[in-house]
């Protein structure tokens, strides 16, 4: 008997063929990305354990994109010999014994634990794009995508609501392994499914140091983006948008805390905020951009990311909380839910078979952005004497992406007209 014959049914019961790979995708996306929120959420007690200061939480948080942005460029070939649900399911594999690993608040160990949380993050991207490519109508892609994406500010939602209060009750390490423990289940849930998702793989080319490190494996993701029109473009914009959600994810409890004030309850209860409304807010972008164009609906989005950003700069001790946790939630409306919409985009532009390869590439940048920008944040907060003028500076980061996207989506626009 074939094994793909085994597997649950994608289209059991009348159901579209898509829902069985929307559901792994987004299952995994939420669990990869509730692994890489642990560390910024319970921030000020893993970094006073440490004997760090508050801000070096975004140093660990850089590590975690620097991960990612490794796995990125020489992961081509595990996506093709593991197939991407074996992949996913080793990321969340080593994403959690990472996490375990953080325990110790060792600082050269947390270094080391925060790139291992990134590179078992890496596979999301690419691996997701693949299945969920080769699965979406065409005509409904954004609005797919951005589903899976939603898994994204969903787990980090689930870390602000989840984590603070274990580590209040049983302290923060005990956090840390129910996180590492979640994920572990996420990836046993979805083995019913891994022999038809991963039917097309390649054994045959099993990955060793040689060839994946070889020039050739390493510089495909970048070629695709030069080889295909728009490509330069969406990924900049990516790039912009990274920079303002990585560090807003990184430092906003942060801020909140050490800054002007509130309690981590009050701080995790608006991170919170920001994040389910990302979820629910990169749904409704996914819908709209496939009615009004994704490159359009970029633009949007960097324009009001820009605004709100500038918001957050502002937030004092004496604003109410029911205010602090309004402005996390239209923060998350606005500059978290733009990730589904870009790779869509990243898709669109793609010929058949270099999806893997353009979104890898791509996101390679848009993950520069998550660990650059978080570093070089920490190292000016000192050096300016407030989070609130970073942010400023964030605020013009976001507003950069509209002006480069603008003749791409009048030129979409007019194409499809």
């Amino acid at each position: 008997m074939n094994a793909a014959n085994t597997a649950p049914s994608a289209a059991g019961g009348g159901m579209p063929s898509w829902i069985a790979p929307l559901a792994i995708t987004m299952v995994m996306q939420t669990m990869a990305a509730f692994l890489m929120r642990v560390l910024p959420v319970i921030g000020p007690e893993l970094t006073a354990a440490a004997g760090l200061s508050p801000e070096k939480i975004g140093i660990l948080a850089g590590l975690v994109a620097g991960g990612t942005m490794w796995f990125l460029v020489g992961g081509s070939l595990l996506l093709t010999y593991f197939g991407p649900v074996r992949l996913l399911q080793l990321g969340a594999l080593v994403g959690s014994l990472s996490v375990l690993l953080s325990t110790t608040a060792y600082w050269p160990l947390l270094a080391v634990a925060s790139i291992a949380i990134g590179v078992g993050y890496g596979p999301s991207p690419p691996a997701g794009s693949e299945i969920l490519t080769r699965n979406a109508p065409k005509g409904r892609r954004s609005l797919i995508m951005s589903i899976k994406q939603s898994g994204v500010p969903l787990g980090g939602a689930l870390a602000g609501l989840l984590l603070p209060p274990i580590a209040a009750a049983a302290g923060w390490r005990v956090a840390l392994a129910t996180a590492a423990a979640l994920s572990l289940v996420a990836a046993l849930l979805v083995q019913p499914w891994r022999a038809r998702l991963d039917a097309d793989r390649d054994p045959s080319r099993p990955p060793t140091l040689a060839n994946l490190f070889a020039p050739a494996n390493l510089k495909a993701p970048f070629v695709v983006l030069f080889d295909i029109p728009g490509m330069l473009p969406v990924t900049f914009a990516g790039f912009c948008f990274a920079c303002v959600q990585g560090c807003l994810l990184t430092f906003f409890v942060t801020q909140l805390t050490t800054e002007v004030g509130y309690t981590l309850a009050v701080a995790g209860a608006a991170f919170s905020a920001m994040q389910f409304a990302g979820t629910f807010a990169r749904v409704v972008m996914g819908w709209l951009a496939d009615k009004l164009g994704g490159m359009r609906a970029l633009v949007v989005l960097s324009l009001t990311s820009s605004l709100m950003v500038l918001v957050v700069s502002r937030i004092g001790l004496g604003w109410p909380v029911w205010a602090v946790t309004l402005v996390g939630l239209i923060v998350g409306m606005t500059s978290t839910s733009w990730n589904g919409v870009y790779l869509a985009e990243v898709a669109r532009l793609a010929p058949p078979g270099r999806v893997g390869d353009a979104t890898s590439g791509s996101t390679f940048f848009t993950f520069s952005g998550y660990l650059f920008s978080p570093i070089v944040f920490a190292l000016v907060v000192p050096m300016v004497g407030s989070y609130g003028t970073c942010f400023v500076a964030l605020a013009a980061i976001a507003i950069l992406a509209a002006p480069v996207l603008w003749p791409h989506a009048r030129a979409a626009h007019a194409a499809e007209r």
